[in-house]
């Protein structure tokens, strides 16, 4: 009977894995784009990472390692100044492992960025994992942390595109709604990255998104009213959605293509 179940439970798993077929080398932009750039699957990478014999190293920023990583993974943030040196360190804390680099998935290419910048440092043994966590929190849930916590149910914990930009606003109606008197307006763009208000919302609350998440959000302030937050280009706020939702927050919106998308002068930083 045991062994049955056990025949039943295998063929299920495949039955699975033929309904979602896995990435292939050609559904990767980025690889073109960085041939010395050593990708490795995901299937070879939990291989490694159970046998202990790889260092997972997120390169995004803080608040998006902090909503969602896998478990051990190391945060060293491509764009810091130290990053080479912080990578060499870790290297000679690791001997042997294979270094891998991930980011946000396909799209993102901070991953190849950073295992070329290791390469050239002269870190012969580092990889891109550019399936990025999309797909390591869909195939491995429970090896993956949300807000310090495992992720047991990726279809209820992890906030999906489409729920995401049902969040979202146009300027024009994003205007009209921080006109109604329980509208609170709220720029999480940070000193360097706020260069211009938005016409209509001079008044906004200009709190910098690494304020705005412990000392707003995590104190559950103006639960009250309807926020309406916009950043620098609609990439952050998705991640601070998490904190919105795992703080109790029901009534807000985002500005779709933040402040980018209206005063069309700013780049990604």
């Amino acid at each position: 009977m045991k062994k049955m179940l056990q025949v039943v439970l295998l063929l299920a798993t495949a039955f699975l894995v033929m309904l979602v077929p896995p990435l292939l080398a050609g559904d990767f932009p980025g690889r073109a784009k960085y041939p010395t750039v050593k990708p490795i699957s995901t299937e070879e990478l939990f291989k490694d990472y159970q046998a202990g014999n790889v260092v997972i190293v997120d390169v995004r920023s803080k608040i998006e390692y902090d909503v969602i990583h896998p478990k051990g993974a190391s945060h060293i943030p491509v764009a810091d100044i130290l990053f080479v040196k912080s990578v060499q360190d870790l290297v000679a804390k690791n001997p042997g492992k294979k270094i891998v680099f991930y980011c946000n998935g396909i799209s993102c290419y901070k991953s190849y960025e950073a295992a070329k910048k290791a390469q050239n440092a002269g870190v012969t043994n580092s990889y891109a994992y550019d399936a990025g966590i999309p797909e390591w929190v869909k195939t491995h849930p429970r090896e993956t942390l949300r807000l310090g916590k495992v992720v047991v149910d990726a279809k209820k914990q992890i906030i999906s595109e489409s729920d995401f930009q049902k969040r979202t606003l146009p300027f024009e109606k994003f205007k009209d709604q921080a006109s109604a008197a329980n509208a609170l307006v709220i720029d999480v763009r940070d000193n360097v990255q706020r260069t211009g208000n938005l016409p209509g919302l001079e008044k906004a609350l200009a709190i910098p998104l690494d304020k705005f998440i412990p000392n707003f959000v995590n104190k559950k302030a103006n639960q009250d009213k309807k926020l309406l937050i916009f950043d620098q280009v609609g990439k952050q706020v998705q991640w601070l959605e998490y904190y919105l939702v795992e703080n109790g927050y029901k009534n807000y919106v985002f500005l779709a293509g933040g402040a980018t998308d209206v005063l069309k002068k700013q780049e990604y930083k």
